[in-house]
């Protein structure tokens, strides 16, 4: 495996680390936005996730000139259903935002904000008109410069800057997911399954690891590490092999078929502007974002750990 595939899916532990689930990312700021620049509402969110949707729909009104159909809202709003999102339209209704004319269709209300044209907005934005060396400088309208404005109304003005670096930060995490996702599926796999594959690539040869080692790797239960690992060895991917220095214990170890399928799976990923878009960097570029990225990880951290202090599982 060459060091872009190692760095491809050891990249994506740090997105998902259960395996398959939403990033971290997604689910720290999934509480405040919405659409293809959101996740769902939780609990106590919903007068935030009502105003993040509205920016949503009036950022894609500024470039399309249009009101979804409900279908379309749902899309726009990462609904699994028409039914959630016809719910989401009728408290915008009632606040005047949105109406329904004459002809039964969806059309901007009273009180909805129609934006100024995005495309001025992406001209003055010099992290859009400066995309690495091999740039040509034509540039498509970005929704979310106009959602920036929209919140710039409502929102404190620290928000804002926040929200418009991680909601591209989200958008990306997703876009890696979903492609790192149909990926493994080509391989009858699910991302989570590929991360275990390459842990065992990773430890080098032998390519074998204690399956106590594993749950720690991806926290998760043993129970469902043994799940995993049952599914992957029934695929030949991986055996079960003694444990030389426990006579009870047992190793877990790549096969031949598994360096295989993580062989192909590399393969696809060398075409992937899902994961190759770090090359289309200029070296400033690329050293900002290492930096920028590494400091925010940092906070993050430190802000998990200082919740895990304050708020200690229960006793089970």
């Amino acid at each position: 495996m060459t060091e872009a595939g190692k760095f491809a899916w050891a990249g994506i532990s740090v997105l998902g680390r259960a395996g398959g689930s939403r990033p971290p990312l997604a689910d720290r700021i999934g509480l405040w936005l919405c659409g293809a620049m959101t996740g769902r509402a939780r609990t106590g969110e919903g007068r935030r996730d009502l105003e993040a949707c509205r920016a949503a729909l009036e950022a894609h009104y500024a470039v399309h000139r249009t009101i979804p159909s409900m279908a379309g809202l749902a899309r726009l709003w990462d609904y699994a259903s028409k039914s959630s999102a016809s719910r989401l339209v009728d408290q915008l209704i009632e606040a005047g935002v949105l109406l329904w004319s004459t002809d039964r269709r969806l059309a901007p209300g009273s009180a909805f904000r129609i934006l100024p044209d995005p495309q001025a907005q992406v001209s003055d934005a010099p992290y859009l008109n400066d995309m690495g060396p091999n740039d040509n400088g034509r540039h498509n309208p970005d929704p979310l410069q106009a959602a920036l404005a929209a919140w710039a109304t409502d929102y404190d003005p620290v928000l804002v800057r926040a929200y418009s670096v991680t909601t591209r930060l989200l958008r990306l995490a997703r876009s890696m997911e979903r492609h790192m996702t149909q990926s493994a599926a080509r391989e009858g796999l699910t991302s989570g399954d590929v991360l275990l594959l390459d842990a065992l690539y990773r430890v080098g040869p032998p390519h074998r690891i204690a399956p106590t080692a594993l749950k720690h790797y991806f926290l998760m239960s043993l129970a469902g590490v043994a799940k995993r690992v049952d599914r992957l060895e029934a695929l030949g991917f991986i055996r079960r092999v003694p444990n030389p220095d426990d006579r009870r214990g047992l190793f877990i170890e790549l096969t031949h078929a598994g360096r295989a399928a993580l062989t192909r799976l590399v393969a696809v990923d060398r075409t992937a502007p899902h994961i190759l878009w770090p090359t289309m960097l200029s070296d400033r570029q690329y050293q900002a974002m290492i930096e920028s990225l590494t400091v925010a990880e940092a906070v993050v951290a430190a802000a998990d750990k200082n919740d895990r202090s304050e708020f200690p599982p229960p006793d089970m």
